[in-house]
């Protein structure tokens, strides 16, 4: 009995199996340390995902607020620039009572069918001059210190919000000039302030978090003095202004990482964007438990997998042990059985990965294009089951449009032989999605003899960047009328637009090239609105103190445009525009090589345009005199390339009717 305990001892602890026990310890221990490398860099990706995200939606929303602000003061410069207000505004003076009558109906009616709620006009002591509702409305509001605000600053400002028996409203102050005021260098004659209905903005705004990843919520929140409030919804639908535990003042950035939220209840992440000119604050706030809730549900399935890894491993391994072991009495039998386990297990790992896919998969043969197998992400997104799917075509399972373009990509791979992606719209019932179909040739029985089809659902990622171009385009948009409100930029702009156009079509630029300096050309003088206009406007020569400021357009011109993301090397070129061949220009003083060619176009049109504009100081120039005069500084100041392509787009039939619409003699 003790022999026979010994043996199977000695059997139990072979060197062969002590082997197989310190392979499967080592096999453990790197799993054990694969599987923390992985949840470490999984954390980091999830924090990552997180942080590029909320910093995308504070600043799409930002940017859409700030546009949505700056279009109501387009609206109210407009309004206060009308002919029927500065109507309105005289007959107010007139001693005919019923005339003064129908001069506030006509102002009470214009400014509500330019989308504010009421106006009211305050002469610069603070008194009021004329309201479109009765002045107790508005009293103890303390807009004595706005209008002497605006009187002093000569530019709009809006105040905090507040509420009113129609829900939020800010007040707009714009300064309002004589009619017959020679220039803005005299003050306002009176101080317009509009009231602009915000509830249906801000609603629209907190309501946007539905569509939000990780469950984020949004916030707006108004640094009112040293009192912080955040805009709530109120029930049922309406909204207030709520007193914050927390404040605001002195905060100068919130950048993201972990705090408490704003009702001091959890952990949050956490960024804000400043809106300066209302002074609001637009925060994103993810729970911290939906970040540890991902990176908790990638833990539990990386330790499944490797668990079914490790499993599959050992089982291998015992595997290959019994069938070595019975080698010399099954020789011919052994060599199958090796193979065999290997490929069932292999075949069931491939079946188990390839239906855990989510992105439907499909192998067809090349040339019938019928279905060889299907996986079940596939069977899902067509509806039918693998044995209906079998020997199908796309024609059979996919509308026509579906099918064409389905087909056009298994061409693609049979001529190339290479892979090939391209987006097709998929509509199943009244939803419609993008997705993104990879084609990869594949060979079963001989080689290119399949085509493997990878469908990649790209709907919310296409959505989300064509919101963002929405966006900025409306950025632009409400740049571009900042700067047609500026006098004697309109027709100024227009011209260096289509000039700089022809200039760089002329010298066989790039159709991206081409694109940049055409945007410039609009973009480069919305600096200007920040100029003041006394110094615009100014008859005669300016003070060097004048001169540097009207330089200062540049500057203004690229901080705005800094937080609007171009395709194209746009701001680049505007903050280049200015400088000069010799090193004379600004703001870098740079010289030479040192200016893209892209920039010194932008620096020969802005020039002529400015020549062949009347200036109240001399008279305009004919388009040949600007030429001479730009030719007398030709790579002195600017290039004689530009200034030649120039001379002759100036000549061709496209030039003289540029020309001839910008009003400039030839």
């Amino acid at each position: 009995m003790p022999n026979k305990n010994i043996e199977t001892m000695k059997r139990i602890f072979s060197i062969k199996n002590l082997l197989l026990i310190l392979l499967i310890g080592a096999l453990i221990g790197g799993g054990y340390k694969t599987l923390n490398y992985l949840w470490n860099n999984k954390k980091a990706s999830v924090k990552a995902d997180l942080k590029e995200y909320q910093q995308a939606v504070v600043e799409n929303e930002s940017e859409l607020l700030s546009a949505q602000l700056v279009s109501f003061v387009t609206r109210g410069k407009e309004l206060a620039r009308s002919r029927i207000f500065r109507i309105a505004m005289d007959k107010l003076n007139s001693h005919d009572n019923e005339e003064v009558t129908k001069a506030q109906e006509d102002l009470r009616n214009f400014v509500k069918a330019c989308g504010f709620a009421a106006g009211y006009l305050f002469e610069p002591d603070g008194k009021i001059f004329a309201a479109t509702a009765g002045p107790e409305e508005i009293s103890g509001q303390g807009n004595t210190e706005s209008v002497q605000q605006t009187l002093h600053s000569r530019t709009p400002m809006f105040s905090p919000l507040r509420m009113e028996s129609t829900g939020l409203v800010t007040d707009l102050f714009i300064p309002v000039y004589d009619a017959y005021a020679s220039s803005t260098s005299e003050p306002p004659s009176l101080i317009l302030m509009l009231e602009v209905p915000m509830t249906s903005i801000l609603r629209a705004f907190l309501e946007s978090e539905r569509t939000f990843k990780y469950k984020s919520s949004i916030h707006l929140i108004q640094q009112n003095g040293d009192t912080s409030e955040e805009t709530v919804f109120s029930y049922p639908e309406t909204l207030k202004l709520q007193a914050m535990k927390v404040s605001f003042a002195g905060v100068s950035e919130v950048l993201f990482g972990i705090r408490t939220d704003l009702t001091m209840s959890k952990k949050v992440y956490s960024s804000a964007q400043f809106i300066p000119v209302v002074n609001w604050w637009v925060m994103i706030e993810t729970d911290t438990a939906v970040a540890d809730r991902i990176f908790t549900i990638y833990k539990q399935e990386s330790i499944i997998f490797a668990s079914l890894a490790l499993a599959g491993i050992i089982f291998f391994i015992l595997t290959v042990r019994f069938i070595a072991s019975t080698r010399k009495y099954h020789l011919k039998s052994s060599r199958l059985e090796k193979k065999l386990p290997v490929l069932q297990k292999e075949l069931a790992l491939l079946r188990i990965v390839n239906n855990s896919l989510p992105e439907p998969v499909s192998l067809k043969k090349s040339e019938s294009g019928t279905f060889l197998h299907v996986n079940k992400s596939f069977m899902d997104l067509t509806g039918l089951n693998k044995t209906d799917a079998l020997n199908l075509t796309d024609n059979q399972v996919f509308d026509h449009n579906e099918a064409e373009a389905l087909s056009h990509g298994d061409e693609m791979v049979s001529m190339s032989n290479s892979t090939y992606s391209e987006e097709i719209t998929l509509t199943r019932g009244a939803g419609t999605s993008t997705l993104q179909v990879t084609f990869v040739p594949c060979s079963v029985e001989e080689e290119g003899d399949s085509i493997l089809t990878v469908y990649r659902d790209v709907t919310s990622e296409k959505m989300a960047s064509e919101r963002g171009i929405e966006v900025r385009q409306q950025v632009i948009n409400a740049l571009i009328r900042a700067v047609e409100s500026v006098p004697f930029l309109d027709g100024h702009t227009s011209l260096m637009r289509k000039l700089a156009l022809e200039i760089a079509e002329t010298l066989l630029l790039s159709d991206a090239d081409c694109a940049t300096v055409e945007a410039a050309a609009i973009l480069s003088q919305v600096g200007k609105t920040f100029v003041p206009r006394e110094i615009m406007e100014k008859e005669g020569k300016l003070t060097p103190e004048e001169i540097k400021e009207t330089q200062r357009y540049i500057e203004h011109t690229c901080r705005i445009l800094e937080g609007v993301e171009f395709d194209l090397p746009i701001t680049q070129t505007i903050w280049q525009m200015q400088e000069t061949l010799d090193g004379t220009g600004y703001p870098n003083q740079l010289e030479g090589k040192s200016i893209s060619t892209l920039a010194r176009i932008l620096g020969v049109t802005n020039t002529f345009s400015a020549l062949v504009q009347k200036r109240s100081y001399r008279k305009a120039k004919t388009a040949r005199q600007a030429v001479e005069i730009l030719q007398s500084m030709a790579d002195k100041k600017y290039d004689s390339s530009v200034i030649e392509a120039l001379g002759a787009v100036i000549e061709t039939r496209a030039g003289k009717v540029i020309l001839s619409e910008s009003h400039v003699d030839i």
